[in-house]
């Protein structure tokens, strides 16, 4: 769409007209395709469906009506296009004052009135004092860190001295039966088990640990009440287990030659820097998050900010969805989630709405403060964060703009970064008060953080793979 003009008019009783302008081309365009439209299904004697040429066409149709057509079409769309063009906030349906077009050769000029949120009344917002986490790395960190890649790299060992231990890996074979009949699924040959890991029913490897290899044993089990499927829940099954070998894992030594072959530094010294930096930067940037989030918080807490019902309708429903496609990724079901009874249908509800009326607030208080303090999205601030998105992802910039513009998305990223904008300033101008990590006194969470990197909601979401069900020993989680 080519670009509108858009003026915004002040009225009284939190009121705005939008007197907008479509330029020449966009009106010319859109009766072309109106025309094309409704040459596809008309018949004309002599003419081929989808053939009638322009001049006969507007002919049996009439230029008014051909008009009138294209406004019914396109009028919904400018209106939004004006919308989010002047981050207009409407709480209810437009009033539109419109001509029929005259001359699809000069730009259109049509009116429309709707009612927006009452402003917020912002208080104090600079020189506020808030406490800020200090990073800290804990003793023994660089070290788990270090172990965990050493396991990575570990090889096992089979051993014969000993009987298996929590951390073994044992080599088995298992069938298991309930009422003397053998379990549908519930058997396994050549099954690599590692003792303490929790893949099966509680009691399985407990018991299996202590055993030695060669031995077989009959173990006596109970479901969990809370198993699926749901008529082993709580039952009573035997298993005959069989332990054909034991190995235990065996790490490296954390020296020089392991970091030269398992990383790209020469000595562990090395290593062990990097990897502390890596855990300091990370929990230096958590800190300054939620710097800012408290920074935001005490900033609304100075605030008057009206979010009308509507608005957090909608915006409930949008979390909802959201939620939902999350579950789906996860391998939730989301059948178990549409059938709650009405009591979690009513708290889930009333979780929805209150994090949609938080996050509203927060959003509306942050785009006045850029308005106020005079804060704009450029066109390098853009492309700077789909590129960062599209680097993220591993997508081509070029593909990431065009799918962000055929969604429409464009300009709620510029918004997200608006706000992102406002929300550095006043982080920026507050004072922040050292504390130890975890020692600054938070009060309720916030129901929703400022989104950072926005450009990555643009992403297409693809469908979460199903986990194939598992029959037993294998634990619910």
């Amino acid at each position: 769409m080519a670009d509108i003009k858009t003026k915004v008019n002040t009225l009284e009783g939190d009121k705005v007209e939008l007197v907008v302008e479509i330029p020449a081309e966009e009106v010319k365009a859109q009766v072309d395709k109106t025309i094309k439209e409704l040459g596809r299904g008309v018949k004309i004697s002599g003419f081929r469906p989808g053939k009638v040429p322009r001049p006969v066409l507007i002919s049996h149709f009439g230029k008014d009506a051909i008009h009138a057509h294209a406004l019914e079409d396109a009028l919904p769309g400018w209106y939004e296009a004006a919308v989010k063009e002047t981050r207009t906030k409407p709480i209810d349906k437009p009033e539109i004052d419109f001509e029929q077009i005259e001359d699809e050769s000069k730009p259109y000029l049509f009116k429309a009135t709707v009612a927006v949120m009452p402003p917020p009344k912002i208080g104090k917002y600079a020189g506020l004092e808030v406490e800020k986490d200090t990073p800290e790395l804990k003793d023994g960190e660089v070290d788990e860190e270090i172990d965990r890649l050493r396991k990575r790299v570990s090889r096992l060992e089979e051993i014969e001295e000993r009987p298996a231990a929590d951390g073994d890996y044992v080599l088995i074979d298992f069938t298991g039966y309930l009422d003397g009949e053998a379990l549908d699924g519930g058997a396994g040959t050549d099954y690599m088990l590692e003792l303490g890991s929790q893949q099966f029913i509680p009691g399985f490897e407990e018991q299996i640990a202590g055993m030695e290899k060669g031995q077989s044993k009959k173990l006596t089990l109970t479901f969990p009440e809370t198993y699926k499927p749901e008529e082993l829940a709580g039952k009573e099954a035997q298993f005959d287990v069989t332990v054909k070998e034991i190995k235990e894992r065996v790490l490296p030594e954390a020296d020089d030659a392991f970091a030269g072959e398992n990383s790209e530094f020469d000595t562990i010294d090395e290593l062990r820097k990097d990897i502390e930096a890596r855990i300091m930067k990370s929990r230096e940037a958590a800190a300054e998050s939620a710097f800012r989030q408290r920074v935001l918080d005490k900033v609304l807490e100075d605030a008057e900010v009206v979010i009308p019902q509507p608005m957090v309708e909608s915006r409930a429903h949008q979390i909802e969805l959201e939620f939902i496609y999350s579950m789906e990724a996860q391998g939730a079901s989301v059948k178990d989630y549409m059938e709650q009874t009405d009591e979690q249908k009513q708290a889930f509800s009333e979780h929805f709405h209150k994090q949609a009326e938080a996050v509203l607030k927060q959003e509306l208080l942050l785009e006045t403060i850029a308005d106020k303090e005079g804060l704009e999205v450029s066109d390098e601030d853009f492309e700077e964060e789909l590129n960062s998105a599209a680097a993220h992802m591993g997508k081509d910039p070029k593909e990431l703009l065009e799918k962000t513009r055929e969604q429409n998305r464009e300009q709620e990223i510029r918004d997200d970064l608006l706000r992102n904008k406002a929300l550095h300033l006043i982080a920026d101008k507050a004072i922040a008060v050292p504390v130890r990590a975890g020692k600054a006194k938070e009060k309720e969470p916030a129901e929703a953080k400022a989104k950072e990197g926005t450009a990555e909601k643009t992403a297409a979401k693809e469908p979460a793979k199903e986990k194939e069900a598992k029959p037993a020993p294998e634990a619910s989680k």
